[in-house]
């Protein structure tokens, strides 16, 4: 009958809190990725709405 080490527990318990940490990372990082591409496309709507503003204030 083979025995249960907690040694081999642990290493398993930690094995799989590093590939959960993994997911989450990646998961965050493209969270963010996408998070940052919306942030700029309103930005970059803002600016031309103020490059059609002050265009139409010269003329």
């Amino acid at each position: 009958m083979q025995s249960l080490n907690v040694g081999d527990v642990l290493f398993q318990l930690f094995s799989l809190l590093v590939l959960f940490a993994i997911i989450v990372g990646v998961g965050l990082l493209v969270k963010r990725a996408v998070s940052t591409d919306r942030r700029l496309k309103r930005i970059e709507e803002k600016v031309d709405e103020l490059k059609d503003e002050k265009g139409r204030d010269r003329t």
